[in-house]
């Protein structure tokens, strides 16, 4: 599956950057990465990222995340490129682009005439703007933003009775499903990332998700020093490809930050 990014650059001065990579497991089991991420920064220093996966046991997992990355994010590129669009909501806005995602799936399955399920993945829809943020977020995997100088948890990894267990946007429930989360903040750092991230970036503290400072800090520094925002998705994927992180998780990794700029 090509995980590559769909828009490295930064157009304006906000800037963002990262990277997909396969997990020890799935080189082992010669399994294609199914993990995909895509995300931009627009002239007008909005951040818009798109991450899926897709999960372990459908069959074509990793061309259904990377259709539901694609479709999501070039569907919120064009409206927010829109004139006509400029007044939308950006909480409508994600919500609207899952909703867009789940019916390219539909397509795809319907034109290579195989089940929907076989082509389940988890999908993340993220804009932050520095002023608001919405978020669109169907199974695991998580938000965290840096608001007003705290790390926050913008959105969880979806809960669910057994462990492993998600539903995918392929599922005939997904909208009951989908969370959107949404604030005006002065937000001015915004990371996302797939389940295989999870154990090293939050700590349990009394049965509840803390994002882990000594992870998300140096992280977001890092991205405010980047220049190169190539250099910058190669030093993430050298990250989640490190023994360090691999001792977390030998799962495919996504992880996506981005740091808004303002007046």
């Amino acid at each position: 599956m090509d995980a590559t990014p769909q828009n490295p650059k930064s157009a304006g001065r906000s800037r963002v950057f990262g990277s997909s990579v396969i997990g020890p497991m799935h080189l082992q089991g010669e399994i294609p990465c199914q993990d995909a991420c895509a995300y931009a920064a627009t002239a007008a220093d909005a951040i818009v990222i798109a991450v899926a996966d897709g999960l372990g046991s459908a069959k074509r997992s990793d061309a259904g995340a990377s259709l539901a990355v694609a479709s999501a994010f070039r569907f919120c590129m064009t409206a927010l490129d829109s004139e006509s669009d400029e007044e939308r909501k950006i909480e409508e806005l994600v919500r609207d682009a899952a909703a867009h995602a789940r019916k390219e799936l539909e397509l795809l399955a319907q034109e290579e005439s195989c089940n929907l399920r076989d082509l389940a993945c988890t999908l993340i829809i993220a804009i932050a703007t520095g002023r608001q943020f919405a978020v669109a977020h169907i199974g695991d995997g998580a938000v965290v933003g840096e608001i007003e100088g705290i790390l926050s948890l913008i959105s969880s990894p979806g809960e669910s009775e057994y462990t492993n267990e998600v539903v995918p946007l392929t599922s005939s429930e997904w909208r009951n499903s989908l969370r959107i989360s949404s604030g005006e903040s002065s937000i001015r750092g915004i990371a996302v990332f797939t389940d295989g991230c999870q154990r090293a970036a939050f700590r349990k503290v009394e049965d509840a998700l803390v994002p882990f400072e000594r992870f998300f800090t140096p992280v977001f520094n890092y991205a405010r020093e980047v220049t190169d925002v190539v250099a910058g998705a190669s030093e993430i994927a050298e990250l989640l490809a490190s023994v360090k992180l691999c001792e977390h998780s030998d799962d495919d990794k996504t992880f996506v930050v981005g740091v808004i700029e303002t007046d």
